[in-house]
Protein backbone atom coordinates (compact mmCIF):
# COMPACT_ATOMS: atom_id res chain seq x y z
CA UNK A 1 0.00 0.00 0.00
CA UNK A 2 1.24 3.42 -0.83
CA UNK A 3 1.09 5.48 2.34
CA UNK A 4 -0.38 8.94 2.15
CA UNK A 5 0.99 11.08 4.98
CA UNK A 6 -0.89 14.33 5.32
CA UNK A 7 0.54 17.39 6.99
CA UNK A 8 -0.89 20.24 8.99
CA UNK A 9 -2.42 23.30 7.51
CA UNK A 10 -0.23 26.35 7.98
CA UNK A 11 -1.62 27.41 11.32
CA UNK A 12 -4.25 25.00 12.50
CA UNK A 13 -2.51 21.80 13.53
CA UNK A 14 -2.44 18.29 12.12
CA UNK A 15 -4.44 16.59 9.41
CA UNK A 16 -6.01 13.17 9.49
CA UNK A 17 -4.87 10.31 7.30
CA UNK A 18 -7.07 7.50 6.02
CA UNK A 19 -6.25 4.16 7.61
CA UNK A 20 -6.57 2.37 4.28
CA UNK A 21 -6.18 3.33 0.68
CA UNK A 22 -8.71 2.42 -2.04
CA UNK A 23 -8.14 -1.16 -3.11
CA UNK A 24 -5.91 -1.95 -0.15
CA UNK A 25 -6.17 -5.51 1.19
CA UNK A 26 -4.88 -4.71 4.64
CA UNK A 27 -4.93 -2.01 7.26
CA UNK A 28 -1.96 0.30 7.69
CA UNK A 29 -1.76 -0.19 11.45
CA UNK A 30 0.14 3.04 12.08
CA UNK A 31 -2.73 5.07 10.61
CA UNK A 32 -5.45 3.72 12.89
CA UNK A 33 -7.15 5.14 15.96
CA UNK A 34 -6.22 1.92 17.74
CA UNK A 35 -2.52 2.68 17.39
CA UNK A 36 -3.07 6.32 18.30
CA UNK A 37 -4.91 5.42 21.52
CA UNK A 38 -2.16 2.99 22.53
CA UNK A 39 0.49 5.60 21.86
CA UNK A 40 -1.40 8.27 23.82
CA UNK A 41 -1.75 6.02 26.87
CA UNK A 42 1.95 5.10 26.78
CA UNK A 43 3.14 8.72 26.64
CA UNK A 44 0.62 9.87 29.27
CA UNK A 45 2.35 7.58 31.80
CA UNK A 46 5.79 9.04 31.07
CA UNK A 47 5.69 11.23 34.21
CA UNK A 48 5.74 8.20 36.56
CA UNK A 49 9.41 7.23 36.88
CA UNK A 50 9.89 6.30 40.53
CA UNK A 51 11.23 2.84 39.77
CA UNK A 52 12.46 0.61 36.96
CA UNK A 53 10.83 -0.72 34.98
CA UNK A 54 8.28 2.08 35.09
CA UNK A 55 4.69 1.56 33.86
CA UNK A 56 5.74 3.53 30.76
CA UNK A 57 8.41 0.93 29.95
CA UNK A 58 6.06 -2.03 30.25
CA UNK A 59 3.34 -0.35 28.19
CA UNK A 60 5.82 0.80 25.56
CA UNK A 61 7.36 -2.64 25.12
CA UNK A 62 3.89 -4.19 24.74
CA UNK A 63 2.70 -1.47 22.35
CA UNK A 64 5.81 -1.51 20.17
CA UNK A 65 5.82 -5.31 19.98
CA UNK A 66 2.14 -5.40 19.04
CA UNK A 67 2.39 -2.70 16.36
CA UNK A 68 5.46 -4.24 14.78
CA UNK A 69 3.68 -7.61 14.67
CA UNK A 70 0.68 -5.94 13.01
CA UNK A 71 2.76 -4.46 10.24
CA UNK A 72 4.67 -1.39 11.44
CA UNK A 73 7.96 -1.16 9.56
CA UNK A 74 11.26 0.52 10.37
CA UNK A 75 12.05 3.28 7.85
CA UNK A 76 15.20 2.71 5.83
CA UNK A 77 16.59 6.18 6.56
CA UNK A 78 16.80 5.52 10.30
CA UNK A 79 19.85 3.29 9.78
CA UNK A 80 22.41 6.09 10.08
CA UNK A 81 21.36 7.65 13.43
CA UNK A 82 20.55 4.21 14.84
CA UNK A 83 24.01 2.99 13.81
CA UNK A 84 25.63 5.94 15.57
CA UNK A 85 23.74 5.18 18.76
CA UNK A 86 24.72 1.54 18.31
CA UNK A 87 28.36 2.66 18.43
CA UNK A 88 27.70 3.85 21.98
CA UNK A 89 26.41 0.38 22.82
CA UNK A 90 29.35 -1.29 21.09
CA UNK A 91 31.78 0.78 23.13
CA UNK A 92 29.97 -0.28 26.30
CA UNK A 93 30.15 -3.94 25.24
CA UNK A 94 33.88 -3.77 24.60
CA UNK A 95 34.47 -1.94 27.88
CA UNK A 96 32.38 -4.46 29.83
CA UNK A 97 34.91 -7.22 29.07
CA UNK A 98 37.27 -5.62 31.59
CA UNK A 99 34.74 -3.88 33.82
CA UNK A 100 35.33 -3.96 37.56
CA UNK A 101 31.58 -4.03 38.28
CA UNK A 102 30.43 -6.36 35.51
CA UNK A 103 26.85 -6.74 36.80
CA UNK A 104 26.29 -3.00 36.79
CA UNK A 105 27.87 -2.73 33.35
CA UNK A 106 25.51 -5.35 31.93
CA UNK A 107 22.45 -3.72 33.52
CA UNK A 108 23.40 -0.30 32.18
CA UNK A 109 24.04 -1.77 28.73
CA UNK A 110 20.61 -3.40 28.75
CA UNK A 111 18.98 -0.09 29.68
CA UNK A 112 20.87 1.79 26.97
CA UNK A 113 19.93 -0.83 24.40
CA UNK A 114 16.27 -0.64 25.35
CA UNK A 115 16.25 3.17 25.12
CA UNK A 116 17.95 3.08 21.72
CA UNK A 117 15.23 0.73 20.51
CA UNK A 118 12.56 3.12 21.78
CA UNK A 119 14.12 5.79 19.55
CA UNK A 120 13.77 3.45 16.56
CA UNK A 121 10.13 2.70 17.44
CA UNK A 122 9.13 6.35 17.80
CA UNK A 123 10.89 7.25 14.56
CA UNK A 124 9.10 4.39 12.82
CA UNK A 125 5.60 5.29 14.06
CA UNK A 126 6.03 9.00 13.34
CA UNK A 127 7.45 8.35 9.87
CA UNK A 128 4.60 5.96 9.03
CA UNK A 129 1.84 8.16 10.41
CA UNK A 130 3.06 11.69 11.21
CA UNK A 131 -0.33 13.14 12.02
CA UNK A 132 -1.99 10.35 13.97
CA UNK A 133 1.23 9.70 15.87
CA UNK A 134 1.96 13.35 16.62
CA UNK A 135 -1.54 14.01 17.92
CA UNK A 136 -1.23 11.00 20.21
CA UNK A 137 2.33 11.77 21.33
CA UNK A 138 1.82 15.45 22.08
CA UNK A 139 -1.57 14.83 23.64
CA UNK A 140 0.00 12.27 25.95
CA UNK A 141 2.99 14.54 26.58
CA UNK A 142 0.66 17.35 27.66
CA UNK A 143 -1.20 15.03 30.03
CA UNK A 144 2.09 13.80 31.47
CA UNK A 145 3.49 17.33 31.76
CA UNK A 146 0.40 18.78 33.41
CA UNK A 147 0.11 15.80 35.75
CA UNK A 148 3.75 16.14 36.78
CA UNK A 149 3.51 19.91 37.24
CA UNK A 150 0.30 19.74 39.28
CA UNK A 151 1.73 16.98 41.48
CA UNK A 152 4.94 18.95 41.96
CA UNK A 153 3.09 22.16 42.83
CA UNK A 154 0.57 20.33 45.01
CA UNK A 155 3.32 18.52 46.86
CA UNK A 156 5.22 21.74 47.40
CA UNK A 157 2.14 23.49 48.80
CA UNK A 158 1.21 20.49 50.95
CA UNK A 159 -2.08 20.14 49.07
CA UNK A 160 -1.56 16.49 48.12
CA UNK A 161 -1.90 13.75 50.77
CA UNK A 162 1.40 11.95 51.24
CA UNK A 163 3.08 14.74 49.34
CA UNK A 164 6.50 14.02 50.85
CA UNK A 165 7.12 11.54 48.04
CA UNK A 166 6.74 14.43 45.59
CA UNK A 167 9.57 16.48 47.14
CA UNK A 168 13.24 16.07 47.95
CA UNK A 169 15.25 18.60 49.97
CA UNK A 170 12.45 21.14 49.61
CA UNK A 171 12.42 20.83 45.78
CA UNK A 172 9.49 19.58 43.71
CA UNK A 173 10.15 16.34 41.82
CA UNK A 174 6.62 14.92 41.36
CA UNK A 175 6.84 11.20 40.50
CA UNK A 176 10.37 11.40 39.15
CA UNK A 177 13.42 10.18 41.03
CA UNK A 178 15.15 13.57 40.89
CA UNK A 179 14.11 17.24 40.54
CA UNK A 180 16.83 17.58 37.90
CA UNK A 181 14.87 15.17 35.68
CA UNK A 182 11.42 16.50 36.57
CA UNK A 183 12.30 20.07 35.58
CA UNK A 184 13.79 19.35 32.13
CA UNK A 185 10.95 16.92 31.37
CA UNK A 186 8.51 19.85 31.40
CA UNK A 187 10.37 21.86 28.75
CA UNK A 188 8.91 20.03 25.74
CA UNK A 189 5.21 20.28 26.75
CA UNK A 190 5.76 23.93 27.74
CA UNK A 191 7.16 24.77 24.31
CA UNK A 192 4.38 22.80 22.64
CA UNK A 193 1.75 24.81 24.52
CA UNK A 194 3.48 28.06 23.58
CA UNK A 195 3.65 27.00 19.91
CA UNK A 196 -0.07 26.23 20.04
CA UNK A 197 -0.62 29.79 21.20
CA UNK A 198 0.88 31.03 17.93
CA UNK A 199 -1.45 28.84 15.84
CA UNK A 200 -4.77 29.37 17.64
CA UNK A 201 -7.26 32.18 17.95
CA UNK A 202 -6.48 34.80 20.56
CA UNK A 203 -9.10 33.56 23.04
CA UNK A 204 -7.86 29.96 22.92
CA UNK A 205 -4.26 31.14 23.11
CA UNK A 206 -4.78 33.28 26.20
CA UNK A 207 -7.38 31.32 28.16
CA UNK A 208 -6.48 27.71 27.35
CA UNK A 209 -2.91 27.27 26.16
CA UNK A 210 -1.56 30.20 28.19
CA UNK A 211 -2.66 28.83 31.58
CA UNK A 212 -1.45 25.34 30.64
CA UNK A 213 2.01 26.67 29.83
CA UNK A 214 2.06 28.80 32.98
CA UNK A 215 1.20 25.89 35.29
CA UNK A 216 4.01 23.82 33.84
CA UNK A 217 6.51 26.70 34.07
CA UNK A 218 5.65 27.12 37.75
CA UNK A 219 6.22 23.38 38.24
CA UNK A 220 9.57 23.64 36.47
CA UNK A 221 10.51 26.66 38.58
CA UNK A 222 9.73 24.78 41.81
CA UNK A 223 12.11 22.00 40.79
CA UNK A 224 14.86 24.56 41.52
CA UNK A 225 16.90 22.86 38.82
CA UNK A 226 19.38 25.36 37.43
CA UNK A 227 19.89 23.13 34.44
CA UNK A 228 16.15 23.07 33.75
CA UNK A 229 15.93 26.87 33.94
CA UNK A 230 18.78 27.26 31.46
CA UNK A 231 17.37 24.47 29.29
CA UNK A 232 14.00 26.22 29.05
CA UNK A 233 15.59 29.58 28.25
CA UNK A 234 17.86 28.17 25.53
CA UNK A 235 15.12 26.04 23.96
CA UNK A 236 12.64 28.92 24.00
CA UNK A 237 15.16 31.21 22.28
CA UNK A 238 15.91 28.57 19.65
CA UNK A 239 12.21 27.97 19.02
CA UNK A 240 11.39 31.66 18.76
CA UNK A 241 14.29 32.26 16.38
CA UNK A 242 13.38 29.36 14.10
CA UNK A 243 9.68 30.26 14.04
CA UNK A 244 10.59 33.86 13.23
CA UNK A 245 12.97 32.79 10.46
CA UNK A 246 10.57 30.27 8.94
CA UNK A 247 7.01 31.02 10.14
CA UNK A 248 4.20 28.72 9.02
CA UNK A 249 2.07 31.73 8.12
CA UNK A 250 2.68 35.43 7.64
CA UNK A 251 0.81 36.33 10.81
CA UNK A 252 2.75 33.87 12.99
CA UNK A 253 5.87 36.03 13.15
CA UNK A 254 3.91 38.94 14.59
CA UNK A 255 2.03 36.69 16.99
CA UNK A 256 5.29 35.34 18.37
CA UNK A 257 6.13 38.80 19.66
CA UNK A 258 2.65 39.28 21.12
CA UNK A 259 2.64 35.85 22.76
CA UNK A 260 6.11 36.47 24.21
CA UNK A 261 4.89 39.70 25.85
CA UNK A 262 1.73 38.07 27.24
CA UNK A 263 3.59 35.01 28.49
CA UNK A 264 6.24 37.18 30.13
CA UNK A 265 3.48 38.96 32.03
CA UNK A 266 1.76 35.73 33.08
CA UNK A 267 5.01 34.14 34.18
CA UNK A 268 6.06 37.23 36.09
CA UNK A 269 2.81 37.07 38.06
CA UNK A 270 3.08 33.31 38.64
CA UNK A 271 6.71 33.32 39.73
CA UNK A 272 6.14 36.50 41.70
CA UNK A 273 3.45 34.66 43.64
CA UNK A 274 5.81 31.74 44.24
CA UNK A 275 8.44 34.10 45.60
CA UNK A 276 6.01 35.30 48.28
CA UNK A 277 6.53 31.91 49.95
CA UNK A 278 9.48 32.13 52.40
CA UNK A 279 10.71 28.60 51.62
CA UNK A 280 10.83 29.41 47.91
CA UNK A 281 12.93 32.52 48.50
CA UNK A 282 15.37 30.64 50.72
CA UNK A 283 15.88 27.75 48.29
CA UNK A 284 16.12 30.10 45.31
CA UNK A 285 18.83 32.14 47.00
CA UNK A 286 20.77 28.97 47.73
CA UNK A 287 20.35 27.50 44.23
CA UNK A 288 21.47 30.68 42.45
CA UNK A 289 24.96 30.39 43.90
CA UNK A 290 27.67 27.76 43.51
CA UNK A 291 26.97 24.73 45.68
CA UNK A 292 29.52 23.27 48.06
CA UNK A 293 29.54 20.02 46.08
CA UNK A 294 30.63 22.02 43.02
CA UNK A 295 33.69 23.69 44.48
CA UNK A 296 34.94 21.64 47.41
CA UNK A 297 37.93 19.32 47.11
CA UNK A 298 36.63 16.05 45.72
CA UNK A 299 33.45 17.78 44.51
CA UNK A 300 31.90 17.91 41.05
CA UNK A 301 34.68 19.75 39.23
CA UNK A 302 37.45 17.71 40.85
CA UNK A 303 35.53 14.54 40.04
CA UNK A 304 35.17 15.56 36.40
CA UNK A 305 38.90 16.13 36.11
CA UNK A 306 39.56 12.70 37.63
CA UNK A 307 37.05 11.14 35.19
CA UNK A 308 38.80 12.79 32.24
CA UNK A 309 42.17 11.44 33.39
CA UNK A 310 40.66 7.97 33.75
CA UNK A 311 39.09 8.18 30.27
CA UNK A 312 42.35 9.23 28.62
CA UNK A 313 44.23 6.38 30.28
CA UNK A 314 41.52 3.85 29.31
CA UNK A 315 40.61 4.63 25.68
CA UNK A 316 38.32 1.58 25.42
CA UNK A 317 36.38 2.55 28.55
CA UNK A 318 36.00 1.03 31.97
CA UNK A 319 32.47 -0.34 31.59
CA UNK A 320 29.03 1.27 31.62
CA UNK A 321 28.03 2.72 35.01
CA UNK A 322 31.41 1.81 36.51
CA UNK A 323 32.81 5.30 37.06
CA UNK A 324 29.98 6.21 39.42
CA UNK A 325 30.83 3.23 41.60
CA UNK A 326 34.58 3.80 41.49
CA UNK A 327 34.43 7.54 42.21
CA UNK A 328 31.26 7.37 44.33
CA UNK A 329 29.79 10.29 42.36
CA UNK A 330 28.41 10.90 38.88
CA UNK A 331 30.23 12.89 36.22
CA UNK A 332 27.38 15.42 35.80
CA UNK A 333 28.32 15.59 32.11
CA UNK A 334 26.91 13.03 29.69
CA UNK A 335 29.77 13.38 27.21
CA UNK A 336 32.34 12.71 29.90
CA UNK A 337 30.15 9.94 31.32
CA UNK A 338 30.01 8.13 27.99
CA UNK A 339 33.72 8.76 27.37
CA UNK A 340 34.97 7.31 30.64
CA UNK A 341 32.55 4.38 30.67
CA UNK A 342 32.51 3.46 26.98
CA UNK A 343 35.72 4.91 25.61
CA UNK A 344 36.39 6.84 22.42
CA UNK A 345 34.02 4.65 20.39
CA UNK A 346 31.01 5.45 22.57
CA UNK A 347 31.90 9.15 22.72
CA UNK A 348 32.24 9.35 18.94
CA UNK A 349 28.88 7.63 18.46
CA UNK A 350 27.03 9.90 20.89
CA UNK A 351 28.46 13.18 19.62
CA UNK A 352 27.92 12.13 16.01
CA UNK A 353 24.29 11.17 16.67
CA UNK A 354 23.57 14.47 18.42
CA UNK A 355 25.40 16.54 15.78
CA UNK A 356 23.70 14.77 12.88
CA UNK A 357 20.31 15.36 14.48
CA UNK A 358 21.00 19.07 14.83
CA UNK A 359 22.49 19.51 11.34
CA UNK A 360 19.85 17.54 9.45
CA UNK A 361 17.10 18.98 11.60
CA UNK A 362 18.02 22.59 10.91
CA UNK A 363 17.31 22.15 7.22
CA UNK A 364 13.92 20.62 7.94
CA UNK A 365 13.10 23.40 10.43
CA UNK A 366 13.60 25.93 7.64
CA UNK A 367 11.70 24.15 4.87
CA UNK A 368 9.85 21.10 6.24
CA UNK A 369 6.10 20.74 5.65
CA UNK A 370 5.41 20.16 9.35
CA UNK A 371 8.08 22.48 10.62
CA UNK A 372 6.01 24.08 13.38
CA UNK A 373 5.59 20.98 15.53
CA UNK A 374 9.03 19.80 14.40
CA UNK A 375 10.63 22.97 15.77
CA UNK A 376 9.14 22.27 19.21
CA UNK A 377 10.96 18.93 19.44
CA UNK A 378 14.09 20.25 17.72
CA UNK A 379 14.41 23.29 20.02
CA UNK A 380 13.88 21.11 23.08
CA UNK A 381 16.66 18.79 21.91
CA UNK A 382 18.98 21.76 21.32
CA UNK A 383 18.55 22.81 24.95
CA UNK A 384 18.79 19.22 26.13
CA UNK A 385 22.08 18.61 24.33
CA UNK A 386 23.39 21.78 25.94
CA UNK A 387 22.17 20.78 29.40
CA UNK A 388 24.00 17.48 28.91
CA UNK A 389 27.20 19.39 29.71
CA UNK A 390 26.10 19.65 33.34
CA UNK A 391 24.06 16.47 33.85
CA UNK A 392 23.90 12.86 32.65
CA UNK A 393 20.93 12.57 30.26
CA UNK A 394 21.74 9.31 28.50
CA UNK A 395 19.05 7.36 30.38
CA UNK A 396 16.32 10.00 30.18
CA UNK A 397 13.36 8.43 28.40
CA UNK A 398 12.07 11.63 26.84
CA UNK A 399 15.42 12.22 25.11
CA UNK A 400 14.82 9.20 22.86
CA UNK A 401 11.17 10.13 22.35
CA UNK A 402 12.13 13.60 21.10
CA UNK A 403 14.85 12.22 18.85
CA UNK A 404 12.31 9.78 17.46
CA UNK A 405 9.91 12.63 16.69
CA UNK A 406 12.61 14.63 14.92
CA UNK A 407 13.89 11.75 12.80
CA UNK A 408 10.41 10.38 12.15
CA UNK A 409 9.28 13.70 10.74
CA UNK A 410 12.38 14.03 8.58
CA UNK A 411 11.70 10.57 7.13
CA UNK A 412 7.94 10.99 6.73
CA UNK A 413 6.29 11.41 3.36
CA UNK A 414 5.36 15.00 2.45
CA UNK A 415 1.73 16.01 2.94
CA UNK A 416 -0.67 15.72 0.04
CA UNK A 417 -2.71 18.53 -1.48
CA UNK A 418 -6.14 17.48 -0.21
CA UNK A 419 -5.88 16.60 3.49
CA UNK A 420 -8.76 16.71 5.96
CA UNK A 421 -8.32 19.18 8.81
CA UNK A 422 -8.06 17.82 12.34
CA UNK A 423 -6.97 19.28 15.63
CA UNK A 424 -5.19 17.98 18.68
Amino acid sequence: MQMRAAGPGPAHGFNAIPATAPGSRYTDIANTKFAAVLLFVVIATLHYQLGEPAPYDLLLIATAGLLFMLGLRIPRGIALPASLLALVLLGYMIASTSALYIDMSITALQTSTYLTLTFVFFAAIVAASPDYALRAIWGGFLVAGLSAALLGIGGYLGAVPGGDILLVFGRAKALFQDPNIFGPFLVAPILYAVWRMTTRRVAAALFFWGPIATVMVVGLFLSFSRGAWIHLAVSAIVMAALLALAPETRRQRGRIVLIAIVMAGMLTLAIGWALTLPDVRDILEMRLGLQSYDTREGGRFTGQLDALKMALSNPFGIGAANWGMIAQQDTHNVYLNVFVNGGFLSLMGLISAFALTMIRGFGYAMRGPRRGVFIVAYATLAGLFGEAVIIDINHWRHLYLLMGIVWGLMLAAPPQDQPRQATV
